[in-house]
Order: structure tokens, then C-alpha cells, then sequence
């Protein structure tokens, strides 16, 4: 295979996630160490835990429409260079005041990657390899997912949660320079003169397709969440003692990323070729996810052995990861590139409404219930009705190829 520029940039976003997820996740194994110094409840716990994403989701919608003004380079360069800084500043709180505030303005330069790196994705990776290129290169959350929850459990035995954060900034200040040195801004689409146009960005806000796909993801978001904020105290739960113990189980969510993403976004651009639409896949696999939760449910329960919860884990990771490889190619067939940025944010932002919820919601239920179980029905439940209304994207129930914005069937 010869080395093109685009798997340059594929690369370098792919650190670039590394890190951010690294720094975000990190707080998972040290939920439960921060809740016995701040004697939190699992509630409390759960809310410290959305502080991130209050920022993070409010984030989405601006950093894109910078970005498609201002150039989506330099927004990643700042974002990367922040949250490595607020990482440093977590590592030194003292009071859980000081802690909330310093997840909050983590989430503030994390979510401004996501609506820029997308378009940056988007426009150097060839179209019959966008599913295939925005897999790849996305693969870096599931790495930093798995790397940020295996370390940060060993971190907290040996050194305690605050080094976490401290050892996490040193990366995301790496990623941020190499963003700078390698990647190029992408160049406005060419057009002939007297032929230039002018997207309105209202497409984005007054698509009913759009809207279809961004309630759909909420429920994706949930999921991910559940796990990705309480595996470590679900394998607790069932009766593995050792915090970094249970960081290793649960760092297999990350590690399903990798095949997950690639062999996903493979299928989906094959389907393609055939007249198959993506959202078909995304539907699929939302109820193989229903499935898969609500057999997590069964297994924190029955206090299942590590080996069976783990299993379970992994697999559910394969496909609640899997699914955005086809989503960001979907978003990139149907949207035109100037407002992509844009659409990429307004979708993100409805998505990670999943995250404020899933941590409070599933903690709650935990004090309520004193079992995670029910928090794995509750999201399975979800996420099986959101299958129902992504296939209502035009083509409605259809397995025919998704329809630009803007036009008609």
C-alpha cells in the first residue's frame, strides 16, 4: 500500500483521540477513591461525572460553526493544548467544588475536536473509503479508552487519582503541536467562476432527516456512557475487589473499538456499492446493542463470574462503537462539505444529551436499587426505540440509499 496524505491526517487524529479520551475516561476508575474522599453518593458521583459533558455537548455546535468560518485547524490546536492544561489543573484540586470546575472546562476544549476533526476527515479521505477512513480514524477513543482506564486504575493504586490527570497532560500537549506540524487546513471546494454557491447553514437546523439521526444517537450515547462511566463499579459489584483489576475488565469497551470501527465502516462502504444505505447498518446494530445491555443487566444480577460480565462487555463495544463509522460517513454522503462542520456539531451536541443522563440516571438507580442492573435495562430499553426511529431517515423503512438534505425523494 502506498502511503497517501490522507492516512497522515487519519493518523495524527488518531493520536489526537488517544489523548482526549485518555483525560476524559480517567475519572472512571477514580469515581470510586473520589467518592469515599468527598463521601459522595453514586447519584453525586454520576453528576461529577456529567460535569465534563455539559461542557462538552454545549461545545459542539459553536466549535463547528467557528471552524467552517475561522479554519478547523486551529481549532483542534487550541482544543488539544486546553484540555491538556485543565488535565494538569484536575491533578491539583483539592476540594470537590475546585474538581467539578475542572471537568467542566475539561469538557470546554474536548468539545471542540469532534466538529472540526470530522470535516478535516471528511475532506482528504476519499469518498468510496469514507466509511473505512472515518472508522479508522476514530479509532483512537477506543485506544484511549482502553490505555486511559487499564493506566488510571494502576496510577490510583500506586500513586493515587490525582497523578492521573497529572501523567494525562503530557500527551494531549503532544497531540496539540503535532496537529500544528502536520495537518494542513482543507481547502474550500473549487468551483468555476461565476458558478460559486452559497449553502444556507438553515439546511442543517430544518432537516427532518438530520433530526431523525441526532434523536437516534442519543440513545448510542447513553450506552456508551453507562458503560464507559460505570464498568469499573459494575465489576465491583459482581465481586472483584482490586480497583486496577476491574480497570483491566472494564478497558476492554476501549479495546472493542478497534475491530469494531474498521470491520464496520468496511461493510458499510461495501453496502454502499450495492445501493445499500448506511443507516440499515446503524439500525442493526442499535438492537444488537438492546441486546447485549439488557444481558449485562442479567449478568450484574446474577453476580456472574468477571470472565461472563467481560465477555459481555467487549462484545457490546464492538457494536455500540461500531456504529459511528457508518454514522460520520452517512452525515458526509448527505450534507454538502461548507456547513458539514456545522451539521457534524448540531448532530454531536443532540447526541451527548446520552451522556448528561446516563451517569446521574444510572447512578440513581443504583442508590434506589443497590444493583447496576437496572441502569443495563433501562439503556437497552432505550436504545432498542431508537433503532425504530433512525429507519424512519429517507428512505422511511427503506434499505435504499440516504437522501441529501435539502432534496426531494
Amino acid at each position: 500500500m502506498t502511503w497517501r496524505y490522507y492516512h497522515t491526517v487519519w493518523a495524527v487524529m488518531v493520536f489526537t483521540w488517544l489523548t482526549n479520551y485518555s483525560v476524559r475516561v480517567g475519572l472512571a476508575p477514580a469515581l470510586i477513591p473520589i467518592m469515599k474522599e468527598f463521601n459522595l453518593t453514586y447519584a453525586q458521583g454520576g453528576l461529577l461525572a456529567t460535569a465534563f459533558f455539559y461542557a462538552y455537548t454545549m461545545m459542539q455546535l459553536p466549535a463547528g460553526y467557528l471552524g467552517d468560518r475561522l479554519g478547523k485547524k486551529a481549532i483542534i490546536v487550541l482544543a488539544a493544548a486546553w484540555w491538556g492544561l485543565m488535565s494538569l489543573f484536575t491533578g491539583f484540586t483539592r476540594s470537590f467544588p475546585m474538581l467539578f470546575i475542572a471537568r467542566f472546562l475539561t469538557g470546554v476544549g474536548q468539545g471542540s475536536l469532534f466538529s472540526n476533526d470530522r470535516p478535516i476527515i471528511a475532506a482528504y479521505t476519499p469518498r468510496e473509503k469514507m466509511g473505512m477512513g472515518q472508522g479508522i480514524s476514530f479509532i483512537g477513543l477506543g485506544i484511549g479508552m482502553t490505555l486511559g482506564i487499564l493506566f488510571a486504575g494502576m496510577i490510583t493504586d500506586s500513586f493515587g487519582w490525582r497523578y492521573i490527570f497529572i501523567f494525562y497532560s503530557i500527551p494531549s500537549f503532544l497531540a496539540a503541536l503535532l496537529v500544528f506540524v502536520k495537518i494542513k487546513e482543507p481547502q474550500a471546494r473549487a468551483v468555476s467562476p461565476g458558478s460559486e454557491r452559497k449553502v444556507p447553514y438553515r439546511l442543517v437546523f430544518t432537516s427532518p432527516d438530520l433530526w431523525l439521526f441526532s434523536l437516534a444517537g442519543i440513545a448510542a450515547i447513553y450506552c456508551l456512557w453507562v458503560l464507559g462511566v460505570w464498568a469499573p463499579a459494575m465489576f465491583k459489584e459482581i465481586g472483584v475487589k482490586e480497583l486496577a483489576e476491574s480497570s483491566v475488565y472494564s478497558s476492554l469497551l476501549g479495546i472493542a473499538a478497534i475491530p469494531g470501527l474498521i470491520l464496520t465502516g468496511m461493510v458499510t462502504d461495501a453496502l454502499v456499492k450495492r445501493g445499500t444505505g448506511r443507516k440499515v447498518v446503524i439500525a442493526a446494530e442499535f438492537v444488537a446493542i438492546a441486546v447485549l445491555m439488557a444481558l449485562i443487566g442479567l449478568a450484574v444480577s446474577m453476580r456472574a463470574s468477571a470472565l461472563t460480565l467481560s465477555v459481555l462487555v467487549f462484545v457490546a463495544g464492538l457494536f455500540i462503537w461500531g456504529i459511528w463509522a457508518p454514522a460520520y460517513a452517512l452525515l458526509a454522503d448527505i450534507v454538502p462539505r461548507e456547513i458539514l462542520g456545522t451539521a457534524y456539531g448540531l448532530t454531536n451536541t443532540i447526541h451527548f444529551l446520552g451522556s448528561l443522563l446516563a451517569p446521574w440516571v444510572t447512578g440513581k438507580i443504583k442508590d434506589m436499587t443497590g444493583s447496576f442492573a437496572g441502569g443495563a435495562y433501562v439503556a437497552a430499553g432505550f436504545i432498542f426505540l431508537a433503532a425504530i426511529i433512525l429507519m424512519a431517515m429517507r428512505p422511511a423503512y427503506r434499505l435504499g440509499p440516504e437522501v441529501p438534505i435539502g432534496e426531494k425523494v
